[in-house]
């Protein structure tokens, strides 16, 4: 009787969660820290590269295959010393660290308003979930990332 009362509520939970039950199980599995390091192309006209440094993990504007943010200048950056650098290159997402799950209690910075946002990062069947709000967490937004290959992420071929 327990077993089906505990087969039922995982059920439900997974049910509850658009999942299938053995899905939710797999959930529970552990990440590699590294497993989002290199190049990743975001869906809206850039790829980045993450990578790690100190414990840490950021990612970077690599290449941009439409109109850059901001004309590529982050000028609406708040400190002054920052304004004019050139967004190719400038770390964007900001100081993740990973906890056996997820990539959590990291920022991600907005260069067309000069703002941060709380974030958090999953790595999914192969893809980045990328999390940011204001406030909490439910009123925010996830974009997801794709992975590429070397060759694509200098911007020769997949953009």
């Amino acid at each position: 009787m327990r077993e089906r009362v505990a087969v039922l509520g995982l059920s439900l939970v997974a049910a509850l969660g658009g999942l299938h039950p053995a899905a939710a199980l797999a959930q529970d599995t552990f990440e590699l820290p590294t497993a989002i390091l290199g190049p990743w192309d975001t869906g809206d006209g850039a790829h980045v590269e993450m990578y790690e440094r100190d414990g840490l993990y950021y990612g970077k504007f690599i290449h941009f295959y439409d109109e850059p943010p901001a004309d590529g200048v982050d000028a609406q950056n708040p400190d002054p010393d920052l304004q004019g650098r050139p967004l190719l290159g400038a770390d964007f997402i900001l100081r993740f660290r990973f906890d056996g799950k997820k990539w959590k209690d990291g920022r991600i910075y907005n260069p067309e308003n000069g703002k941060e946002y709380k974030a958090d990062l999953e790595l999914k069947d192969g893809v980045l979930k990328v999390r940011g709000w204001l406030g909490i967490r439910l009123l925010g937004r996830t974009v997801e990332w794709t992975r590429l290959h070397d060759a694509d992420a200098s911007g020769d071929g997949g953009g």
